[in-house]
């Protein structure tokens, strides 16, 4: 049987699809330390031809280590922490997988958004250190929100917050209008845009769930702030490397926007940008560790499809994978 290293930390989170997969298919998925220089070496030493990633950043090692035409399956939609250009130029295939985790990190978008607004993460804290402090909140219903990056977890969400709750949903993207116009009626939303700006000041909720990109590297900054009314709360549900981390210190601080919901962080586990601007030390800010796909449902599909794409690979040649996305 070939052996397929998983990263230890995407192996836990669906080890009994894993299981199976080890009782059904003619390959074994074994959970490895992700860090590179002793992944590098154990694949080298063991001939291993592909590797499941979770979200740990590979940058050389790695990609001298696999042999020519060797796979790196993402555990997840986004790949910014694999180089595609040097795992093309020593013969890789990277794949992920898209689409299964878009309604887990829209529900967790609903919850940060739904839980900074009637103060839920203050309120627990404060009740169960025996402090009676309610606290006004606002209601969702009516409410703006401009969704920065509508793809398809962008057009979930869409149409949880319009349909579930009733709010004006402002679609924000670079794709022309005419893209999104047969969609309106089936996904909810009221106006769609290229005009971030507009968009911006016109919104009470601002959701990040783009792909960082050199244009969108830090595109919540102060400059885009500055923008957002005084009112405003900025969830970035997709990339830590969106946020400008001291610049939205600041603006949280200043009263430049009321506050912040944080799945994703610059550095993980969470390390603030400068000592003086520590985001955890702030109350209008709402923080979780990265768990927005992380959900049972979700990572079994994660586990599957990453798995299923290195099957098709080895067995089928990369023409026949649908996820690759340096090829």
């Amino acid at each position: 049987m070939s052996t397929i290293y998983v990263s230890s930390i995407s192996y836990h989170k669906a080890q009994s699809t894993f299981e199976q997969l080890n009782a059904e298919t003619e390959y074994t998925f074994e959970p490895v330390n992700e860090q590179e220089a002793p992944l590098a070496k154990q694949i080298q030493e063991n001939d291993v031809k592909a590797f499941i990633a979770d979200i740990y950043p590979y940058t050389g090692a790695l990609y001298s280590a696999l042999p020519r035409g060797g796979i790196i399956a993402r555990y997840g939609v986004g790949h910014d922490s694999i180089d595609k250009n040097l795992a093309t130029q020593h013969g890789l295939y990277v794949a992920n997988t898209p689409g299964v985790l878009d309604n887990a990190v829209a529900e967790h978008a609903c919850w940060m958004m739904g839980a900074i607004s009637r103060h839920l993460h203050t309120s627990h804290r404060t009740t169960i250190a025996n402090q009676w402090l309610p606290q006004a909140g606002v209601e969702l219903r009516g409410r703006k929100v401009a969704i920065l990056g509508f793809g398809r977890i962008g057009q979930n969400l869409c149409q949880k917050l319009s349909f579930g709750f009733g709010m004006d949903i402002i679609g924000v993207d670079i794709q022309p209008e005419e893209n999104f116009t047969d969609l309106k009626e089936s996904v909810g939303f009221s106006r769609y845009t290229t005009d971030r700006d507009a968009a911006l000041a016109d919104a009470d909720y601002v959701v990040l769930l783009m792909a960082v990109v050199p244009a969108t590297k830090h595109i919540a900054n102060a400059e885009m702030f500055a923008k957002m009314k005084d009112s405003a709360i900025l969830i970035n549900s997709a990339r830590g490397a969106l946020v400008d981390e001291n610049a939205l210190y600041d603006a949280l601080s200043n009263g430049d926007i009321a506050g912040a919901c944080l799945d994703v962080f610059e550095v993980e586990p969470y390390q603030p940008q400068a000592a003086a601007k520590d985001l955890r030390v702030l109350h209008n800010v709402l923080l979780t560790p990265h768990v927005g796909s992380n959900t049972a449902e979700s990572n079994a599909a994660m586990a599957s499809t990453a798995a299923q794409n290195i099957i098709t690979i080895l067995e089928q040649g990369p023409a026949a994978c649908p996820n690759l996305v340096n090829q």
